[in-house]
């Protein structure tokens, strides 16, 4: 058969670019559109394996850890591929719900997320939450796996180490049954009124906190208040037991030295022809002295008081107060640790100390010294006078 010229002109033009293996000109149609812009997959080819899938700026993944507390659990939230250094805003909230802003973090310049927060202390035991990271105009979102709550932490409590409160002084404060990991303010007020915040502290993993705390200055004698210690969103609270600010404190009194030798001029003479001298000393407003006195007499660590030349027969000794009460007019010492001697005159000096110190006040007019529970006289072997100055 003939093929009419007009076709053979069009084929002759197009022979370089027309593909042989297409079968040829005669009976085609030149498609005047350019090709698909995705290949049509060959019937039959087998299926190439599914790629894991990437998160993009549209699609974050978010992640948390531990899975599993008690309400106010810290989790580390982590977070990959959020657009590069925004700011997300991170919130909890039980699964399949809404949730609350909790706080803010940053991405890094490769848009990943490192950051942590508290399930609230509200949660309820057996409740499912999760964390949700989102930048704020909504164009990225990433919602966690789910956190399983399980008890709670119990009744919060606060401790104080003492019931009696001075204007600049220091109290010991110990709290228990708080979130783990949590950040807390510790506060003081008037009882049944508001507090003021003094410090900031945070709870270990046990839900726990061990600090100091330092009275006000405004504080007045007479009054009645007590110590707070609660959570940041103030979900959790607890007051310690009733505090009384002291009138009368003390704010000054003596330890007892040795001036060796001296032979009873600068003092009361004691055995090995020496004195025991009184050196008066500042202390924090109290209305215990003795036992800031006897702190403060063990507390001394360097073989001589200052420049005063007097001797501390106790520098080398390794000793602790456990407690001092006055009954009838008799003080109990008792002591703790390791008691350590320079020598035989080293006896009547350690034991002049620590008397002399305890009967400079009048409501004391006999001493018993315990170490370890073991009389002071027992372990210095002595023969005479008894600590109770019989």
């Amino acid at each position: 058969m003939t093929v009419p010229m007009r076709v053979y002109a069009v084929c002759a033009a197009m022979i370089l670019t027309i593909v042989l293996s297409q079968g040829g000109c005669a009976g085609r149609s030149i498609a005047p559109t350019k090709a698909p812009s995705q290949p049509t997959a060959t019937v039959g080819a087998p299926t190439a394996p599914t790629a894991t899938p990437v998160p993009t700026a549209a699609n974050p993944t978010v992640a948390i850890s531990p899975t599993t507390g008690p309400p106010g659990t810290r989790v580390q939230v982590v977070g990959r591929g959020f657009p590069a250094d925004v700011e997300v805003e991170l919130g909890a909230g039980r699964q399949d719900s809404e949730y609350d802003v909790v706080d803010v973090a940053r991405t890094t310049a490769d848009g990943e997320l490192d950051a942590s927060l508290n399930i609230p202390a509200f949660a309820e035991p057996e409740e499912q939450w999760v964390v949700a990271a989102a930048v704020p105009d909504g164009g990225a979102k990433g919602v966690s796996n789910a956190f399983h709550v399980t008890g709670s932490q119990g009744e919060p409590t606060v401790e104080v180490s003492r019931r009696t409160l001075s204007p600049g002084g220091e109290v010991e404060v110990s709290a228990r049954g708080f979130p783990p990991d949590a950040g807390v303010e510790l506060g003081i007020g008037r009882v049944n009124s508001e507090y003021d915040v003094v410090t900031n502290a945070s709870t270990d993993a046990a839900g726990t906190i061990a600090t100091s705390l330092t009275i006000p200055e405004f504080v007045e004698p007479g009054d009645r208040w007590v110590i707070v210690v609660a959570t940041q969103d103030h979900s959790v609270k607890a007051v310690s037991p009733v505090l009384q600010v002291a009138e009368g404190l003390f704010t000054r009194t003596s330890i007892h030295l040795i001036a060796v030798g001296d032979e009873g001029r600068s003092g009361p003479e004691i055995g090995c022809g020496d004195s025991v001298v009184p050196v008066e000393i500042e202390i924090e407003p109290t209305v215990a002295p003795l036992t800031a006195a006897l702190e403060r007499l063990l507390s001394l660590d360097s073989r001589e008081y200052g420049a005063s030349g007097l001797y501390n027969t106790l520098y080398q000794s390794d000793l602790s107060l456990e407690g001092v009460n006055i009954v009838e007019g008799q003080a109990i010492i008792r002591l703790a640790g390791t008691l350590t001697l320079g020598g035989v005159c080293d006896a009547p000096r350690v034991k002049a100390q620590l008397r002399e110190t305890a009967l400079q006040y009048v409501t004391v007019d006999r001493v018993s010294i315990f170490v370890n529970g073991t009389p002071l006289d027992a372990l210095l072997g002595e023969k005479g006078e008894r600590d109770d100055g019989t």
